[in-house]
């Protein structure tokens, strides 16, 4: 049973005046008729299946719903007090135009009222506002979204075709310049959204509304972090004149990223194939800083005050590592195992030749010291190499050890190992803490595997960006993957997955 106050309901409450009818009886019967003919027709035909009958009901209704939407856009924009949506002040000099917007079903168009506010001192359009309609923005907010939507999964020239093919008539040029728009406004949402913690006040009133929850189980919530390249076209037209000044021309530029989660919603399909229920991302364009920002506040909506423990993974960037410290001084931090792995790959690949049976064998032993946390003894056994390496050898094979040296209290692995070998041994009997110990990761990833997926839309052969661009994509993506979509798109909540 649907209540007065559920956004599905479509029947008005029995106690309530009959509301007036948007569409005429004629125009009803014209289009059961236009129905009728369409569906009879395909129902004759023997090759047409299901797919027909669907793309006639589609065809024959959008006409019908874009005949409901102007009458009711006209309603609304009539009943609208003629009054600053800014100061609530009486605007002057009255005036009446017509608008054109693209819509779900079609050009729809009503006549609004504007007038001036002399306090603000500027001119003002009541039903715009009230309808979520720009001044400059020729769609509606469902087209909005569409534009928002499909852009930020592939580029606009090829958005075009699919939004025809869902009956929205509009241009590549009007997809990329909404989809750079909704990109601005979730931009300003999320500085909205950021600045409550900004400030030592904002963190107070976030931390006494946590505190009002329920508490839960003891549980891990892991961060990881990393960066990606992004090929942006600096100065636009200023390439030549640069390089005419001996001056460098720069074009990749790096994204940061990051996902934080749970350790319980983390788990494992029947074939073994680890998967995460629930996690949330950061991304920007915009420097270390914004991102962990960013990531704080993704961090908190995971649980980060509630969390018994904090663990981080990453590779070895110090960027990572400063930044985790500034932020997240009592994490712990790990090293992900398998870059570990592949700066010992690289020193025995540099000793004994790439793919050769004598780097195999160098290097195995190493490889399980780390696993068994011996890094200590691990470094000694390759300082002890140095005096027989050649020259050449000498400064890849000190980077190497420097590394493990930097990253040695991020390098604790066997534990987690070995809770994970007695967990997959049946004839086991793993405590409590041994199975909570097998379920944490030891390497990064989710992160990796987040990174490919960003750059699946931004790394696309003959691509280039420019930070404007490129921020506003990444931002409108992050909002999609967080499940916050609705604080950009109301409307969403109608269909909304977390309600099907």
């Amino acid at each position: 049973m649907t209540s007065a106050l559920d956004p599905h309901s479509i029947v008005p409450d029995a106690q309530s005046p009959r509301p007036p009818s948007f569409l005429t009886d004629e125009q009803i019967a014209a289009w059961r008729r236009d129905l009728d003919h369409r569906l009879q027709r395909v129902i004759s035909h023997p090759e047409q299946n299901a797919g027909f009958l669907e793309e006639h009901i589609r065809l024959a209704t959008q006409e019908l719903q874009r005949r409901a939407l102007e009458a009711a856009l006209q309603a609304k924009a009539d009943q609208l007090p003629c009054q600053c949506h800014d100061c609530d002040g009486p605007l002057k000099d009255l005036r009446q135009i017509k608008r054109t917007i693209h819509s779900g079903c079609g050009p729809a168009s009503f006549t609004r009222a504007y007038g001036f506010c002399a306090p603000c001192g500027k001119w003002c359009y009541p039903a715009d506002y009230a309808l979520g309609l720009e001044r400059s923005a020729s769609a509606s907010p469902l087209v909005q979204e569409l534009a928002a939507l499909l852009v930020t999964k592939m580029p606009a020239e090829q958005a075009e075709p699919v939004a025809r093919r869902l009956g929205i008539q509009i241009s590549r040029a009007t997809l990329d310049r909404e989809a750079r728009r909704q990109g601005g406004k979730a931009q300003a949402v999320r500085a909205q959204e950021r600045q409550q913690f900004d400030a030592w006040e904002g963190i107070q009133k976030q931390a006494a509304q946590l505190q009002t929850e329920p508490s839960s189980q003891p549980f891990t919530l892991v961060i990881q972090i990393d960066a990606w390249n992004i090929r942006e076209r600096d100065d636009w037209g200023k390439t030549q004149a640069k390089r005419e000044k001996g001056e460098t021309i720069t074009r990749w530029h790096w994204v940061y990223v990051a996902t934080c989660f749970r350790l319980d919603h983390r788990g494992q399909s029947e074939g073994g194939r680890p998967f995460i229920t629930q996690r949330r991302y950061a991304a920007t364009r915009l420097g270390v800083d914004e991102l962990m920002r960013q990531l704080y506040v993704q961090a908190i909506a995971s649980g980060l005050w509630q969390a018994q423990r904090v663990l981080v993974i990453a590779d070895g960037a110090v960027w990572i590592w400063n930044a985790v410290a500034d932020r997240f001084p009592d994490a712990i931090q790990r090293l992900d195992l398998f870059h570990a792995d592949e700066h010992l790959w690289e020193v025995a690949n540099d000793l004994h030749g790439k793919g050769t049976s004598a780097a195999r064998e160098f290097v195995t032993p190493l490889l399980t010291q780390i696993r068994q946390d011996q890094t200590p003894q691990l470094i000694q056994s390759l300082e002890a190499l140095k005096p027989r390496l050649l020259e050449v050898q000498k400064e890849n094979f000190e980077k190497q050890i420097q590394y493990l040296r930097n990253n040695q209290h991020r390098m604790k692995y066997k534990q987690v190992l070995e809770a994970q070998e007695k967990l997959q041994d049946k004839k086991a009997n793993p405590t409590a803490a041994q199975t909570l110990a097998a379920s944490e990761p030891v390497g990064s990833g989710a992160i990796e595997s987040t990174c490919r997926q960003y750059q699946c839309r931004f790394k696309r052969t003959g691509q280039f960006w420019t930070q404007t661009g490129d921020e506003a994509l990444l931002c409108l993506e992050t909002f999609w993957r967080n499940e916050q979509w609705e604080q950009l798109y109301p409307h969403a909540a109608l269909t909304s997955l977390k309600q099907n």
